[in-house]
């Protein structure tokens, strides 16, 4: 949200003066909660629908054909809502965020990293729309490394706390989590959970790592919201959101070395110098 206020504060977008805000939270609401939103919203005939992640967009999807709506982080493929990134169609479009290609880089970034590492947990949120297609690409990602792997579902923090106690009893070595917002708002609690039980957490953004995992690969979401600024100017002023391609973002690796020091793990140099970030 600041981010994104403080790029259309750059141009010229002040709330409550220049223009108005209306914000709706569902803080984790089920489908119906979300869809009740996108309805109030529309009630207010607003001139343009900015949303974050899957459930968010699809509520904005099934409320509305004609209001433009641009969401950040949300493979539109994946939904079904384009067949073509340059040229979206509809009153959609925005910042992918390629779920298939970044699961798959996150595997493989952490075998380079960790190259003794054979077994991984895979922590998996079943009620997040996108856990059944991550998992499908982690799976085949997977097989071609040579990697075995477990799967463990969480909801909670019970949950998680229960995950990792599994992953220790059953001996493995790392955990990818996977991209979901629920995670996101717990990752503390992760990070925290791998020191303790000795496994190498391998994040979906570099907010992991600045928590104190080992390492993240993903989008910056400050960035994309600062960016996002840009776009929502552009269609306020007329341009169709039908004719904006869907943007591609730039991904971020990111290595803790306090986090590899307590773990006893010695980063390869190569991936040292890989990195975007280095946390020292």
């Amino acid at each position: 949200r600041l981010p994104l206020l403080k790029g259309l504060a750059e141009l010229g977008y002040i709330p409550g003066k220049t223009f108005i805000l209306e914000e709706r939270y569902a803080n984790g609401g089920a489908p119906e909660r979300l869809d009740a939103l996108a309805i109030e919203l529309i009630a207010l005939k607003v001139d343009v629908l900015v949303s974050q992640a899957g459930e968010p967009t699809v509520a904005l999807h099934r409320a509305t054909s004609t209001i433009p709506v641009f969401f950040v982080g949300v493979d539109p493929v994946l939904q079904g809502w384009t067949l073509s990134l340059s040229k979206s169609g509809g009153n959609m479009s925005g910042i992918s965020q390629i779920s298939a290609e970044t699961s798959a880089k996150r595997l493989q970034l952490l075998q380079k990293t960790t190259p003794t590492v054979s077994h991984v947990a895979l922590l998996r949120d079943p009620t997040n729309m996108g856990a059944s297609f991550e998992l499908s690409h982690l799976s085949d990602a997977a097989k071609e490394l040579g990697l075995s792997y477990e799967v463990f579902d969480a909801s909670t923090g019970n949950d998680i706390d229960q995950a990792f106690q599994r992953m220790e009893e059953q001996h493995l070595q790392a955990v990818v989590a996977f991209s979901a917002n629920f995670f996101s708002s717990e990752r503390k609690r992760i990070t925290a959970l791998g020191l303790r039980h000795r496994l190498a957490v391998m994040g979906p953004s570099k907010y992991f790592v600045e928590a104190g995992s080992l390492l993240s690969y993903g989008v910056d979401f400050p960035a994309l919201w600062y960016g996002s600024a840009h776009f929502v100017d552009k269609i306020l002023k007329g341009e169709r959101v039908g004719d904006m391609p869907v943007q591609q973002p730039k991904f971020y690796f990111c290595l803790n070395l306090r986090t590899a020091k307590v773990l006893g793990i010695e980063i390869p140099p190569a991936m040292l110098a890989l990195a975007d970030e280095v946390i020292e």
